[in-house]
């Protein structure tokens, strides 16, 4: 990584690839080729478990009658003769499903006709392990596809009647005596108390096929209930289960193609919520419990995306914060070829149809939910999707995933299996099959003998599973080869599991086409003075005797660690019921607290290491207080949200410009940048106001402030604002540059839309004549412009004015000029750029220019961000500026997408340093010193026009960002190159454009992506560090010093995201704003349930205004969205960095 950073669908499904340093990885593990592995693959031989999911298609059951075909089947563990021992469940799709009794030493034993379980022929889906009927023995679930061609199972419920003279339990099925024999498009149950009166309900969650009339408008679709596909809940009222799903808040449509549940407590109340993981356009479901028997859907209300087609799941805390990351599995792969062989995302048109018909937000890629704790400002839970940033977004088409600690150093590892046996979203199959002739005989009920030639054509490629390990700060690194997981399969569903009770966990996997998979741990036998371990076995009371529900917490060394006891993870699987936590070196755990179900409480202290740990909650004291109060913070005041208080809640609308359309290559737009903001006394009452700029069509808006705190809309310059509303406004100043005690308003305009020529993009200054605003003259100068700010240039005692050209429309790359005018006192300007500045002629595509003395001369100097440039500083020297960047600062390779500087003394040390806003690290773009991004700009077809590739480096040579047919669609000619989406895939940028146009073409580089922070350590010399990983989930785009604790040296209020991207890369939406302190002049994130700023949404722009009543006010402009007002709220208790 960069030398600067420490860390540093069937047939539409997509894709990218994640970089990891080898060296990275030989100083994490090192010798990891030597010796034996952590995970060992048995013999079938040796375990007896010869169960084999083998699937062959049949003219009446085939991938194109039945899309999932290939999902294959699921895996549950548990001990169910009671012998202390784990056993083993395997569902099978076109055989006999399998359980195998653990006899020790990895040694298991064939009882699934002597048990009673071997069930009707029928095609098995998802099985759970649970006591159903809360009798100390545990059952098994195993659902069918109960409603789908011939396919008319019922699922059943075997109910555990004990064990025989041989030690074998019994089992009979119950499940139309329960209630639970329903035939469906059943894909997994999942049994939890979600109403915490002491038994264990159900909710099953079922998928869906296209032709039940899957498309169309959501809302129409949503509140209709489909008698197979729609998911259920039932509630257990004394072994008999009743359906509630009707009165419960739970969706149960034709929409949900569900894959994945999980059961996760997200928001910390003690109450059970629901997950469900939905495939293609439907979004997932985050149901959140009521507390009264009833959900509430609030998906998009606590996450900013999800995954696109939504697989598998799990959940668990991967910093030992305490609150619990959700992780939902995809289809991108990691394999170059095979990702541009693939399909990808939809088309950006596209995209943007499916949101106006009501789904949200989905890229195809695995998605890691960081749960923030709760939203300061409505308790709501809250999520930035970092799967990018943590580097466990693409591994390929994915099924399962596990939290667990399988090395037991204490944080939580992922593991996931892949494969898929048939790869339909291979685009050269898609292209051989989308023939009319081909589509009418697939359409047909059964498929001919003659045409299952037609499978030969999707490609089978088996891929080794993925383990992930925790590095300790966010990120991942996959593991699977050194580990010894690497086996080539189609594996599916999957579950972890303490098999020989040695402490540490074994996987048990269900592969298609090959025998299951048991993987034994040996890190207890490798490790045992390093790998410490606690494992809890749970004794409930009543109908729960297995604890389901409970929630452990273990504190030590500083570190907080919590485990569920919640079974149903990962696809069609339910996982060992017993939590293990890993300790690592750590042989003695501070403080246990046990949490059941019903809220009771058990404090253990001094609990030694390496042992089941038997805990009763008959023994359990005292009810757990599960509200929490309000988070410990080094600040002094915190944010609040005081934007319908002050009425400043105005809503900016974006007008409908696709820039795509013109420049189809371009890796983002540069025509969604509003809301202008500008602050000052407009009508001379000593208050501030603000001034709100529009985007084109749209009118601009100023509210005046009242004595009382709250701001009402000016009438009297509303008829202006309504005649500029062909302007698209995107920065705004308010300033009194004439002298005359008002301030005058400069408003620059831009959206890319008009060429620069164009009276629409020229800047604008309007006079104040006593509140009342009239437009004077001013430069013609016409230019997408990103900036504006003032200073005392020539130190003639009147303010001057900067404009800073963010881009040239239509020619995205080619560097923009920026401009000086000279002001005469009076508000008459003069370009005297060329004069004084010749250097921002052509400076760059500039996003921002701050202002402060960076050299401590007296005079205001120039800090320009922009983007594919290095760090620049322009020095006010007299007469002229003096251009600073790059290697003149210290900064050499600081090339990046810097979108805003912010200056202060953040380390007390008597000079200026300053905050970098970049693209950070939470994005499919990877750059560093040795492989920075490199854009080429060339007339690639030669027909006059220029294009733009964007490249990447990945394994020893450079790609084309762009897919085959986004570069086609603009160079049509690669298409006669290039015959299949194989031979592109593999084809280096060189073979894909001639040498000779790439050596000619211009090259815009960046090696920095990361949000930095830029210390001065002698004059004018900077050292660059970035920010801790948590302040690298999306942009930064402004940002602003304030004071916030009782230190001398300001923090700095930070916010970000920018949603117009290109499709591929998906919007940057992860930031929810963050305040960064400086400890010993070192910066930390403060996260938002301490600072209590919460600014999801694209912010474009900061102000703070001066309010008597409120105090500063930190007004947020946010791109079509509402603004936000946040007032500052002292502590009460500051902690005792105070």
């Amino acid at each position: 990584m960069n030398q600067h950073i420490r860390v540093n669908r069937q047939i539409e499904r997509v894709s990218a690839y994640f970089w990891v340093s080898t060296l990275f990885l030989l100083l994490i593990f090192p010798g990891c080729e030597k010796g034996p592995k952590r995970f060992e693959l048995l013999s079938h031989t040796h375990t007896g478990v010869l169960f084999r999911n083998d699937l062959k298609p049949t003219p009446e059951m085939n991938i194109f009658n039945y899309l999932y075909f290939y999902n294959g089947g699921g895996t549950a563990v548990g001990d169910l003769n009671g012998d202390g021992l784990t056993d083993l469940f395997f569902t099978a799709n076109q055989a006999s499903n399998k359980l195998y009794l653990n006899r020790g030493d990895f040694k298991f034993k064939d009882v699934t006709e002597a048990a009673g379980v071997a069930g009707p022929e029928g095609w098995s889906t998802g099985v759970s392990i649970a006591d159903v009927n809360g009798d100390g023995k545990l059952d098994i679930y195993v659902c069918q596809l109960g409603s789908h061609l011939t396919f008319q199972q019922r699922n059943q419920l075997y109910i555990n009647q004990g064990n025989d003279a041989e030690g074998i339990p019994q089992f009979v099925d119950e499940a139309k005596a329960y209630g639970l024999d329903i035939a469906s498009y059943s894909t997994q149950a999942a049994f939890f108390d979600y109403d915490l009166d002491g038994d264990l309900d159900m909710y099953l969650l079922n998928h869906s096929v296209h032709n039940n009339g899957t498309f169309g408008q959501r809302n129409t679709l949503l509140d209709e209930m489909h008698p197979t596909a729609g998911d259920r809940l039932y509630r257990n009222d004394g072994n008999q289960f009743t359906d509630v799903t009707a009165t419960s808040g739970i969706y149960s449509s034709v929409l949900g193609y569900g894959l994945g549940i999980m059961t996760p407590d997200v928001n910390n109340d003690g109450w059970p919520d629901i997950y469900i993981a939905n495939d293609f356009h439907e979004n997932d479901y985050l149901y959140i419990n009521q507390q009264d028997g009833t959900f509430k859907e609030s998906l998009y209300e606590t996450v900013q995306h999800t995954s696109r087609f939504s697989m598998g799941c799990d959940w668990g805390d991967i910093n030992n914060d305490g609150w619990n990351e959700l992780m939902t599995l995809d289809m991108l792969p990691e394999d170059p070829v095979i990702l541009k062989s693939s399909a990808a995302e939809d088309a950006y048109d596209v995209y943007q149809y499916k949101l106006k018909y009501g789904y949200g937000h989905q890229f195809a890629r695995n998605n890691l939910q960081l749960n923030w704790g709760p939203n300061p400002q409505n308790g709501n839970p809250m999520f930035s999707e970092i799967g990018m940033l943590s580097g466990v977004y693409a591994s390929d088409w994915s099924w399962s995933t596990l939290f667990s600690d399988y090395d037991l150093d204490g944080y939580e590892d992922i593991f996931v299996s892949n494969g898929i046996l048939r790869r339909s979203n291979d685009l050269d199959y898609i292209n051989f099959i989308t023939n009319d002739s081909i589509q009418a005989r697939l359409s047909a009920p059964t498929v001919s003998v003659r045409d299952f030639q037609l499978f030969q054509h999707m490609p089978e490629i088996k891929l080794p599973n993925y383990l992930y390990h925790n590095n300790h700060d966010l990120t991942f690194t996959n593991v699977a080869r050194e580990w010894g997981l690497d086996q080539p399969s189609f594996s599916n569903g999957s579950a972890y599991a303490d098999l020989d009770n040695d402490g540490d966990l074994d996987l048990v996997v269900n592969n298609i086409n090959d025998f299951a998979a048991i993987y034994e741990n040996h890190t207890r036998n490798q490790l045992q003075d390093s790998a410490h371990y606690l494992t809890i076995v749970l004794k409930g009371t009543g109908s729960n005797p297995f604890g389901v529900g409970t929630c452990i917490i273990a504190r030590t060394h500083g570190q907080t660690m919590v485990r569920y006891a919640s079974p149903t993870r990962g696809f069609q699987s339910s996982v060992d019921l017993r939590p293990t936590f890993g300790l690592g070196e750590t042989e003695l755990v501070d403080s246990l607290w046990v949490i059941w179900p019903d809220h009771r409480f058990q404090l253990l202290t001094d609990v030694g290491a390496d042992q089941f740990l038997e805990l009763r909650q008959d023994q359990s004291q005292g009810i757990y207080p599960l509200k929490g109060k309000q988070s410990a913070t080094p600040l002094a005041y915190r944010y609040k949200d005081l934007s319908k208080e002050t009425n400043l809640n105005h809503t900016h609308k974006e007008n409908s410009f696709i820039e795509f359309n013109r420049e189809p290559l371009i890796p983002h737009m540069n025509s969604q940048e509003g809301p202008a903001l500008a602050v000052g006394d407009v009508n001379g009452d000593g208050l501030d106001d603000v001034f709100i700029g529009a985007a084109r069509r749209d009118t601009a808006i100023l509210y005046l402030q009242m004595a009382n705190g709250q701001f009402i809309r000016d009438q009297t310059n509303q008829p202006l604002w309504n005649a500029e509303a062909h302007y698209e406004d995107t920065e705004a100043l308010l300033h009194d540059f004439d002298g005359d005690g008002n301030v005058d308003l400069v408003v620059a305009s831009g959206g890319n839309e008009f060429n620069n020529s164009s009276p629409e993009t020229y800047t604008r200054f309007y006079r104040n004549k006593g509140g009342r605003f009239v437009r004077d003259s001013f430069p013609s100068i016409g230019l997408s412009a990103s900036a504006l700010a003032v200073l005392d240039v020539d130190l003639d005692g009147d303010d001057d004015l900067v404009i800073g050209g963010k881009s040239i429309p239509r020619h995205y790359g080619k560097p923009a000029s920026s401009y000086i005018l000279s002001n005469d006192g009076h508000g008459h300007f003069r370009d005297v750029t060329l004069e004084i500045a010749p250097f921002l002629d052509g400076v760059g595509m500039v996003q921002d220019i701050d202002v402060a003395d960076m050299d401590g001369d007296g005079r205001l100097d120039l800090l320009i961000a922009g983007e594919w440039s290095p760090v620049m500083i322009a020095l006010n020297k007299p007469g002229h500026f003096e251009l600073l960047k790059g290697n003149d600062l210290g900064l050499a390779h600081s090339e990046g997408w810097w979108n805003t500087f912010i200056p202060a003394d953040f380390d007390g040390d008597g000079d200026l340093d300053f905050i970098g806003g970049n693209l950070g690290l939470n994005s499919k773009l990877k750059a560093s010193t040795e492989h920075p991004l490199i854009l080429y700009l060339a007339d690639f077809d030669f027909n006059g026009d220029q294009e733009q590739v964007l490249t990447y480096y990945d394994r020893g040579s450079y790609k084309s960002f762009a897919t085959m047919d986004e570069l086609v669609r603009q160079l049509p000619s690669i298409r006669k190159k290039y015959h299949s989406y194989h031979d592109f895939a593999s084809a280096d940028i060189k073979d894909v454009f001639d040498p000779n146009v790439l050596d000619t073409a211009v090259q815009l580089v960046a090696y920095q992506l990361a949000n930095c922070y830029f210390e001065q350590v002698a004059p004018m010399r900077f050292e660059m560090h970035a920010l801790p990983l948590s302040g690298q989930v999306s942009t930064i785009e402004k940002g602003m010093a304030t004071n916030l604790d009782r230190d001398p040296e300001p923090e700095v209020t930070v916010v970000g995201n920018f949603f117009p991207v290109n499709i591929q890369l998906g919007r940057y939406d992860a930031s929810p704003g963050f305040v960064l302190d400086f400890p010993d002049g070192k910066p930390v994130v403060i996260p938002p349930r301490e600072s209590g700023l919460v600014a999801f949404g694209q912010c474009q722009n900061v102000v703070q205004i001066n309010s008597p009543h409120y105090g500063p006010l930190f007004v947020v402009g946010r791109n079509n969205d509402s603004m936000l007002c946040f007032g500052l709220s002292p502590v009460t208790v500051p902690d005792s960095k105070q």
